[in-house]
């Protein structure tokens, strides 16, 4: 909860395009310290409504893990592969791998980052169905397997309660 708090104020009250007058959406899991009376008290002080995504579909429903996670990781852990392959692996006197230097990692993260296209994270919202176009016949909260494009994969809990009312 304090964490929560923390980030709200250094983060989310100082994120780009933070009018006062301007709702905002933050998308969060179902972690009880995100939900508190205090937390949710600051959101609505800071004109934010909470989406509180359900267990075991974060992977589905937040957009940073379906677009910008795996990527990120990916080239993160691609560089430092080259960077062990190079041969800059340095041992501790006890025998065991030093880490990469800290900025080394940082500009890691920052390739990776830079990588990772604005319109990948458009897409990724229009993926997990968040929009702010309220017209738009694309804007559905939930659509059934046969309706997903390409055919998708409906999340295993809706199908353990297809199978429990079928």
């Amino acid at each position: 909860e304090d964490l929560m708090q923390d980030w709200l104020e250094v983060v989310w009250r100082r994120r780009t395009g933070a009018a006062p007058k301007q709702r905002g959406m933050l998308i969060v899991n179902g972690f009880r310290g995100h939900a508190t009376d205090s937390v949710k008290s600051s959101m609505e002080s800071m004109n934010t409504d909470m989406v509180i995504i359900p267990g075991g579909l974060t992977s589905q429903l937040q957009v940073l893990d379906v677009v910008v996670y795996k990527p990120l990781n990916d080239s993160v852990r691609a560089q430092y592969s080259n960077w062990l392959l190079a041969g800059n692996l340095a041992l501790s006197p006890t025998g065991n791998a030093k880490k990469p230097p800290l900025g080394l990692f940082l500009e890691w993260v920052m390739v990776a980052w830079n990588s990772i296209s604005s319109e990948s994270i458009v897409q990724g919202f229009r993926k997990c169905h968040i929009s702010s176009n309220l017209e738009d016949e694309d804007d559905v909260l939930w659509e059934i397997e046969s309706e997903l494009p390409g055919g998708g994969e409906a999340p295993k809990e809706c199908e353990a309660e297809a199978a429990a009312e079928g």
